[in-house]
């Protein structure tokens, strides 16, 4: 009797540059996530009254460093 197994078939190996590539579209996904993140935090922060901003131990002067050392 013959054996009719079918042969098994792999997907090839993802090339280095598709690699690459593939990575490089999900930092930026990553990254462009992160900023509207904070650029909705930031706007958040801005729109806050002042008794809300007293609230969070900040004043309305300190709005603009807080969101900028918290950008990195």
């Amino acid at each position: 009797m013959l054996s009719t197994k079918e042969p098994t078939v792999t997907a090839p190996k993802p090339s280095t540059f598709h690699q690459r590539l593939m990575h490089a579209l999900h930092d930026w996904r990553r990254r462009a996530a992160q900023r509207r993140r904070s650029r909705a935090d930031s706007q958040h922060l801005a729109g806050m009254s002042d008794h809300d901003l007293r609230d969070l131990g900040i004043g309305r002067s300190e709005v603009r460093e807080v969101i900028d050392r918290n950008r990195c």
